[in-house]
C-alpha cells in the first residue's frame, strides 16, 4: 500500500469542480472563507503537473518495494517536511515527560 500526498496540481479541482456548500457555520466562516478564497486564486497557477504525476504514480506501484508514501510536488514536499520538524521539535521538548512515563523498578 502507498499513500499518495498530492500537492497543488493543475487540475479542474479549484475551478468549476470546487462545489461549496450553500450555507456555512458562523464559527468557521473565518477559516473556510480563506480556504475557499485560496483555491479560488490559485486555480490554473498550481505548480503541480499530473501528467507528471501519473507518471510517479505509475512508476511507484510498479516496483517490487513501493514506498510507504510518496509526496507529489514540492509544496507537499515543503508541507511534510515543515511538520517533521515540528513534530521532532515537540518530540525533544517533551523527551523527559515522555520517557518518565515508563515503568522502573522503583515504581513497580
Amino acid at each position: 500500500m502507498t499513500l499518495i500526498e498530492p500537492g497543488a496540481f493543475r487540475t479542474d479541482f479549484n475551478g468549476r469542480s470546487l462545489a461549496t456548500a450553500e450555507q456555512s457555520i458562523d464559527a468557521y466562516a473565518t477559516a473556510s472563507g480563506a480556504s475557499l478564497k485560496w483555491f479560488k486564486e490559485m486555480d490554473g497557477k498550481q505548480p503541480g503537473n499530473p501528467r507528471l504525476a501519473a507518471q510517479a504514480i505509475i512508476k511507484a506501484v510498479e516496483i517490487p518495494h513501493p514506498p510507504m508514501r510518496l509526496a507529489l510536488g514540492t509544496d507537499a514536499m515543503s508541507l511534510i517536511q515543515e511538520k517533521l520538524e515540528w513534530v521532532k521539535t515537540d518530540l525533544d521538548t517533551w523527551q523527559q515527560v515522555t520517557v518518565s512515563t515508563d515503568y522502573t523498578d522503583s515504581n513497580n
